[in-house]
């Protein structure tokens, strides 16, 4: 959770179960690296990185470097101001910050079972590919090695993706791909 004041719901959703854990301000957007569901004030935050548009910044960075990533985008503020019009094109989800408890647990429950779901990871990957504009043909040979992976065929086993990424990819494709396996995500879907 990146927020620089009190987040009124952390408690009660570290008391349902969540782990959450809380950065304050972000100076670098590395720091958001490790986590694969990432909540983000949209206000006071990452004014480091550019100080007009903040969390929305963030976010846009967060997902540019790792497109795999999902990213709750939340204010305290109205959701028709500037930075929460500028963070919903790239958040996957923006909330009220005194939004309903129960509103939390939704969306999070929600995200959860999309990181947990290998072929809901994968459509996400491939819309980037393809948005990229990287070959058909080896957008194909991705699925097909990932495929393999998550079933664990192989001589190799899991390291099927991780091996064809690292010999066979280059350019974009290899560093869009690469943000996956470092996020831990990839690791998380084969063991």
């Amino acid at each position: 959770m990146i927020d620089d004041q009190a987040f009124t719901p952390h408690a009660n959703l570290k008391n349902i179960g969540y782990q959450i854990e809380t950065l304050g301000d972000v100076t670098a957007i590395d720091r958001v690296q490790p986590f694969q569901i990432v909540l983000c004030d949209l206000q006071g935050v990452g004014t480091a990185l550019d100080s007009r548009k903040q969390g929305a910044f963030l976010i846009r960075e967060a997902k540019r470097n790792v497109p795999e990533k999902l990213v709750i985008a939340y204010t305290g503020g109205g959701l028709n101001q500037a930075l929460s019009r500028e963070a919903s094109s790239d958040a996957d989800y923006l909330l009220k910050k005194d939004a309903d408890i129960d509103d939390w647990v939704d969306v999070l429950d929600g995200f959860i079972s999309r990181i947990l779901n290998p072929y809901k990871v994968w459509q996400r990957q491939r819309t980037v590919l393809v948005d990229r504009e990287v070959d058909t043909l080896a957008i194909l040979k991705l699925e097909s090695a990932f495929v393999r992976s998550i079933q664990g065929r192989g001589p190799n086993g899991n390291n099927i993706f991780k091996d064809y990424v690292a010999n066979e990819l280059s350019g974009d494709a290899r560093a869009i791909v690469q943000g996956m396996i470092s996020s831990g995500l990839y690791t998380l879907l084969t063991s």
